[in-house]
């Protein structure tokens, strides 16, 4: 469904993430919401040395994510099933923190981001993801994206996915995240510093990187 809604450009933009971050040797990464373990695997990929902590509220996602790192021969993971909103590390103990496609789902996102700046180290980094309900963009561009979304891809969930309702969720969603520059400043709030975001594809997603 990933490849079908975004004719593949997710796997794009994921790369873009990692490659976006210099990721130091032995370093400790908590990838959040990642029971995919898409970002775990091109982290390890990018630097072997890298210590990947995955953690997701999702068993099933967990266990799929597990069965493709083994597939794609990474092993040394650590795969763990708790709650963004309520983690189960201590204090400082990562060196980057990471969320692809997951900090919108998020209940309380405060509550999250304020657990992604606890469980990071001092001058530690915050590397998010994220789509954005493109607001500002040009009117013809929005009406076809709008069309999109709204029209093409629940279609796309009912006949593919069997699941039209969890696709209608994804758009409303999307629709109901904070734009970029207010992202910002609720990641600022939390405590973060030096915080910016880069767009992609037209600010379809953008990339939001903080630091401790």
């Amino acid at each position: 469904m990933n490849d079908i809604m975004s004719l593949g450009m997710h796997r794009l933009w994921k790369e873009k993430m990692v490659s976006s971050v210099h990721f130091k040797k032995n370093s400790k990464v908590l990838d959040i919401a990642g029971g995919t373990g898409d970002i775990a695997i091109r982290i390890a990929r990018g630097e072997p040395s890298a210590q990947v902590t995955v953690c997701d509220i999702n068993q099933n996602m967990l266990d799929k994510g597990r069965d493709k790192a083994i597939n794609s021969n990474q092993l040394n993971f650590n795969w763990v099933c708790a709650n963004a909103e309520s983690l189960p590390f201590e204090d400082s103990e990562f060196d980057y923190y990471t969320v692809a496609f997951g900090i919108r789902n998020f209940s309380d996102r405060k509550k999250a981001l304020s657990e992604a700046y606890r469980v990071l180290k001092q001058n530690g980094q915050f590397v998010c993801l994220e789509f954005a309900p493109m607001h500002y963009q040009n009117e013809i561009f929005t009406k076809f994206y709008d069309l999109y979304s709204f029209k093409v891809i629940p279609k796309i969930g009912s006949i593919v996915a069997k699941d039209k309702g969890s696709y209608e969720y994804l758009v409303k969603s999307i629709r109901e995240f904070p734009t970029q520059t207010n992202f910002k400043m609720e990641i600022e709030e939390v405590g973060f510093k030096n915080v910016e975001f880069h767009n992609m594809s037209y600010g379809i997603v953008a990339l939001h990187i903080g630091t401790k």
